[in-house]
C-alpha cells in the first residue's frame, strides 16, 4: 500500500451538511488502499490493541461491497471494482454516532472524506477514477476484500 492519503491529487472535503450526512446513512464511502493502514493504526491506538487484535476489529466493521461501475474508455467494455465499505448498521454507517458525527472523521475513507454532495460531476469524476484505479491495482486490498463479509445492503444511487 504504497500511496498515501496526503499523496492523493485531491483536497479532502470539509462540509458536513445533512445533505452530505445522508451519504452516511444511504451508503458510506469506500476505501482506498491506504485507508486499510491509517485505519487499522487509529483502530489500535484508540482502543489499545495489537494489530492482530486490530485486523480483527476492522474485519467487522467493513464489507466488501460490489463496488463500482466503470467504463474502460479505449474499448468501451463496463465492468465493476470491487470495494471495501464501512459496514451499516441498520440503516446507517457502523462509525456515525448519535449526533450525526463520524467516529473515525480523522482516518475517514478516501470516499467519505473526499467526496461531498455539492460537489459537480467535473470534480467527482477525476476522484472517482483516481480512487478506482487504487482499488483495482492493489493485490493486498482485493486479497482483504475477498476475506469480508459481502455486504447484504449495498444500495447504489445515482449522483
Amino acid at each position: 500500500m504504497n500511496q498515501s492519503i496526503s499523496d492523493a491529487p485531491f483536497n479532502r472535503t470539509t462540509c458536513a451538511c445533512s445533505n452530505c450526512v445522508r451519504c452516511c446513512k444511504d451508503q458510506p464511502g469506500s476505501l482506498v488502499p491506504n485507508d486499510i493502514h491509517r485505519i487499522l493504526l487509529f483502530i489500535s491506538k484508540t482502543q489499545g490493541l495489537s494489530r492482530e487484535d486490530a485486523v480483527s476489529v476492522f474485519k467487522k466493521q467493513f464489507v466488501a461491497s460490489p463496488g463500482a461501475l466503470v467504463k474502460d474508455s479505449a474499448t468501451g467494455r463496463t465492468f465493476r471494482i470491487g470495494t471495501i465499505t464501512p459496514r451499516r448498521k441498520g440503516s446507517r454507517c457502523v462509525f456515525l454516532d448519535e449526533n450525526d458525527r463520524c467516529k473515525i472523521h480523522s482516518v475517514a475513507p478516501f470516499g467519505c472524506s473526499h467526496f461531498d454532495t455539492h460537489m459537480s460531476r467535473s470534480a467527482a469524476l477525476p476522484r472517482s477514477m483516481w480512487m478506482a484505479e487504487q482499488q483495482q491495482q492493489s493485490v493486498e486490498y482485493q486479497a482483504l476484500r475477498n476475506e469480508l463479509p459481502y455486504s447484504q445492503s449495498y444500495k447504489p444511487k445515482a449522483y
